[in-house]
Parts: structure tokens; sequence; C-alpha cells
């Protein structure tokens, strides 16, 4: 297993819980255009382009919902207990999303939340940005409470978008498979972070991290397992979810939540 690909991970998205802390103004940095073939695109305030109809949205997951009630039960329950799925992509900061995806490795849900937190409240909006990351005093990374191999991961990977090797923009359009390819050449990011990436970064509808420890809980608890669940025994129970295994996880975290 790579460095950065935890055997614990969250017992939530790494993601989720500071997307609450993005403000309004970002919000409107989006611009509105229509692909060649009439399909709405966003032009994002960091330049990311993305195809919205392959993009978790409101709509897109209301077609999940209905999908998941219809071909499996548990999660049809799920569903029912739970209401609407709150996946909100961080397609308007990717690097924020990233940066995110590390601090929550090997680390309990609580730990990493108050961690990012703290480091947003340091930085602000306008600089949670890699510049803003290097300006970060040994201080500062501390305070945070942030371990030292992770304040080595996120510095370099702060100077890999600097400096361009690391473009956010030359993603969006790749399969999950291609993402994953390309992140895990990077210092501390392995196969669970860049799945992380994948679903809160760029909102892909049908990603299944069969390494996320709380999810390979959740599939026992809600499956009724004997044991942990191997890796293909998940792909096996989520092969009726295509394309939507980024929002079925989403439902199982919660059982675990």
């Amino acid at each position: 297993m790579r460095r950065g690909d935890p055997r614990r991970s969250s017992r939530v998205p790494p993601f989720q819980d500071s997307r609450r802390r993005m403000t309004e103004r970002r919000r409107k940095r989006k611009v509105v255009n229509t692909g060649l073939d009439g399909r709405i695109e966003f032009r994002l305030g960091l330049g990311l382009k993305v195809d919205m109809e392959k993009t978790l949205n409101p709509s897109l997951i209301r077609k999940a919902i209905k999908h998941l009630k219809s071909s499996d039960r548990v999660l049809a329950a799920l569903i029912e207990e739970h209401g609407t799925c709150t996946i909100t992509p961080a397609l308007d900061n990717p690097f924020h999303a990233l940066v995110s995806s590390i601090i929550s490795q090997q680390i309990s849900a609580s730990a990493a939340r108050a961690i990012k937190g703290r480091m947003f409240d340091l930085l602000g909006d306008n600089h949670f940005t890699p510049e803003g990351i290097l300006k970060m005093s040994p201080k500062n990374y501390k305070t945070v409470g942030l371990s030292r191999p992770k304040r080595g991961c996120i510095r370099n990977l702060a100077l890999a978008v600097r400096n361009g090797e690391l473009e956010f923009s030359s993603l969006s359009g790749c399969e999950e498979e291609e993402v994953i390819s390309k992140l895990v050449t990077l210092s501390g990011v392995g196969r669970w972070t860049a799945e992380m990436f994948l679903i809160f970064g760029l909102g892909k509808p049908d990603v299944l991290s069969v390494n996320d420890a709380g999810l390979r809980r959740a599939f026992r608890l809600a499956y009724n397992l004997q044991q942990m669940p191997a890796a293909g025994e998940m792909i096996s129970i989520g092969e009726a979810w295509r394309p939507y295994r980024s929002v079925a996880s989403w439902y199982l975290w919660r059982v675990v939540d």
C-alpha cells in the first residue's frame, strides 16, 4: 500500500464538512457557457471546466437516488432515513479539495474536521491557495495540528501546482483511472486520496473506494456480513449501483457516521 493510502480513513467524506465555509463571493465566480453540443458547462474560478451532465449536481443526484432505490433494498432504506445526498463538489477550488483529502488520511473524522477548520480560519477564503500554503510558517503548521509528514506532502502539492507540474484543468475531462494515475505520482497521495478527490473535488458520480475503512465497516453493518468484505465482494454488491457508486457510498458512510 502506498504512503497516503490509509488503512484507517475518516468515517465521513474528507472535504464535505469544510464546504460550508466557502463564501457566496467565491461561488459567484462561476461563468456559465453552452458547449458545442448544447450541454451546459461551467468555467470556474481556478479555470476548471467541467461537463455538468457528468458531474454530481442536484439533477444528477436525483437520478442517482431513483436508480439506487429501485436497485438495492438496503440503499432504499438508507435513502429513506437520510434524505437527499448532499455531496457538493469543490469545483471552484480543487486545490482545497485535494489538500483536505491529504489532511484526512489516517485520522478520525472529528480530528480531520478540527484541523481543516483551524487551517481555514488561519488562511481564510482568499488565501487557501498554493501561495497561501507556502507562506505558512512551521509555527502555523503546528498551530493547526498538522503532522510533519503531512506538512511536507501539502507543501509539495502547493509547489507542484504553483510550478505547473499539476494542472487541475487537465484533470476535469479525464477518466477516473487516468486522474488517479496522475495524482499518485505526487508525494503522499495514494489511491484512496485520489478517489476522495474524484468524488469531492471533481464530482465524479461512479467511484467506489474499496480501500476506505469506513466504507468497509458500513458494508459489513448494512449488509449483515459475517466479516469485513474483501474488495471483490464490495465490487460485486456495488455492481447494481452503477453509474452512481459515489452517491451509494455517501449513504453507506452515514451508517458509520
